[in-house]
């Protein structure tokens, strides 16, 4: 369980990016963090993660404060995907999803249960073929999928991902969103993922959290919540606009 409770952040010398957000994610459930650029999602990603220096007692893992948890417990607790997935070193794919296994070595090199789980990552995610591929010869949306076995061999109970369609054309987001749809469903993994696209939060289903000006706007059910008078409100454009532009997806529920 992620509990989040009144949580507030700012940069060094800058007004608050978050204001006293509040929501959790429990065990097996898909959580999607929508909103306009700026608005605090990749920011609520990393001080979840652990990355940035939050008050004490506003993340809670598992009932527990984030910071009683040591690096080695948040790995078994939390794999994350960030949008940046290039490299400059030749590694071969497969190679790159056994590195998931590195937070569950205290030393030395990896043993045969770490080559199996890195192993069924890449047969779950449909990459087995492209294991012995360097990954910086692959196509944006196979890395992205690399990335995504690369979390999956972690073995964690969440993984995080930050606008993991970013970039790609329409049939490489299809691919990612199946993917995360196929694992989610056959290894009940949490996904909490960022992203601009309201229609993907609709698909994933799940819950979705709108953030707008690092402040909850909404949280709840994303086939309840999300349609064309929110994502409005959402990002602030003229009411009826998007019937305008003809950008109502079919999924959307109605206002």
């Amino acid at each position: 369980m992620i509990d989040i409770r009144g949580l507030t952040f700012a940069y060094p010398h800058s007004r608050p990016v978050l204001t006293d957000i509040s929501f959790h994610l429990g065990p097996g459930q898909t959580l999607s963090i929508l909103g306009p650029n700026g608005c605090g999602k990749t920011t609520l990603l990393k001080a979840i993660l652990g990355f940035l220096a939050v008050k004490a007692k506003t993340i809670f893992l598992n009932g527990a404060p984030l910071e009683t948890h040591s690096r080695a417990a948040l790995a078994k607790l939390m794999a994350y995907v960030p949008q940046a997935n290039g490299s400059v070193f030749p590694y071969l794919s497969g190679d790159l999803v056994l590195m998931g296994r590195t937070g569950r070595r205290k030393w030395g090199g990896f043993d045969q249960a770490d080559h199996r789980k890195a192993q069924e990552a890449l047969e779950l995610v449909g990459i087995s073929h492209l294991a012995q591929r360097p990954y910086p010869e692959l196509s944006g949306g196979q890395r992205q999928l690399v990335n995504i076995a690369r979390a999956l061999a972690q073995d964690s109970q969440f993984i995080f991902m930050d606008e993991p369609t970013s970039g790609l054309d329409l049939s490489n987001q299809a691919l990612v969103l199946q993917t995360m749809e196929k694992i989610h469903q056959e290894k009940k993994v949490s996904f909490l993922m960022t992203t601009h696209r309201p229609e993907q939060s609709v698909y994933l289903g799940g819950e979705v959290l709108m953030l707008k000006r690092g402040q909850i706007l909404g949280w709840g059910p994303a086939r309840q919540l999300i349609n064309s008078a929110a994502v409005e409100d959402l990002y602030s454009l003229e009411p009826g606009l998007l019937n305008k532009l003809g950008l109502i997806p079919a999924c959307f529920g109605q206002a």
